[in-house]
């Protein structure tokens, strides 16, 4: 099986190839996004054991993964961490009720304000870049439909490489293409709605696709909290330019 054989909807692809500054292009085959693996098949796992995948990044909650657990990938360190904590790693409910208790105690945030203004900063990154800095790859990093958790992943990696905030947002909307067919089902069994309320379009299409705009505010929390991103990646990952300059020594060519 090669990788175009995957099935489009479990998102499965790499970083390598894009542009850094400096005239660089991140390595082919080191880091790696997907979906939840306990979707793929039997021949797709198999491709995934083929990759060599040494880290293992699972950014679902508890409760996700006992529902649908990984299957093993031999030889890959396995890091099982929710992304959607506070800072301290104290994991956040989003379900309605768990916004109403919120709400109660005074702190109204909507959804995209909770999960994306919060993401930048959860401690699995932190753990998800010490490996990466100790040369623990390749890496495949994953949540369920390997979007919003895996979508910030996969931009603070870029990002902290080199490479420029409008590639990084339009590698993010990718998932709209991988995930075209699952999106448009997603809106055919809602019609009804969509016809009566078509301004629902957009929240139901990030319900299994994501929005561009919801990447942009986790970018904008960041620069807003630090002013750019090299105070970012100091205080929250110790990366400073020396440390960022010898990862992409080690993960561009």
């Amino acid at each position: 099986m090669k990788l175009e054989d995957v099935r489009k909807e479990m998102n499965l692809r790499e970083l390598g190839g894009y542009p850094v500054q400096g005239g660089k292009h991140i390595r082919h085959g080191v880091f790696w996004r997907s979906g939840s693996l306990s979707y793929f098949n039997e021949e797709e796992t198999e491709f995934v054991r083929g990759l060599g995948i040494r880290s293992l990044f699972d950014f679902r909650s508890d409760y996700e993964r006992g529902l649908s657990p990984d299957p093993e990938i031999p030889g890959a360190g396995v890091f099982n961490l929710s992304a959607l904590t506070d800072r301290s790693g104290k994991e956040i409910d989003l379900s309605p009720e768990g916004m109403q208790k919120r709400a109660k105690r005074g702190k109204p945030q909507n959804f995209l304000e909770v999960m994306y203004g919060g993401l930048p900063f959860s401690p699995a990154y932190q753990v998800m870049f010490r490996e990466i800095e100790a040369g623990n790859a390749p890496v495949l990093f994953h949540c369920t439909a390997g979007k919003d958790r895996t979508g910030i992943a996969a931009a603070l990696i870029m990002l902290a490489l080199g490479v420029n905030e409008e590639t990084v947002l339009d590698d993010y909307e990718k998932t709209n293409e991988y995930r075209h067919a699952v999106i448009e089902r997603f809106l055919e069994n809602r019609a009804d709605v969509l016809k009566d309320h078509p301004e629902f379009c957009e929240q139901l299409v990030a319900y299994e696709g994501v929005l561009r705009s919801s990447a942009r505010y986790s970018l904008d929390c960041i620069l807003e909290e630090y002013g750019n991103y090299d105070a970012y990646f100091t205080d929250c990952f110790g990366l400073d330019e020396e440390r960022r300059e010898r990862l992409r020594t080690m993960y561009t060519e």
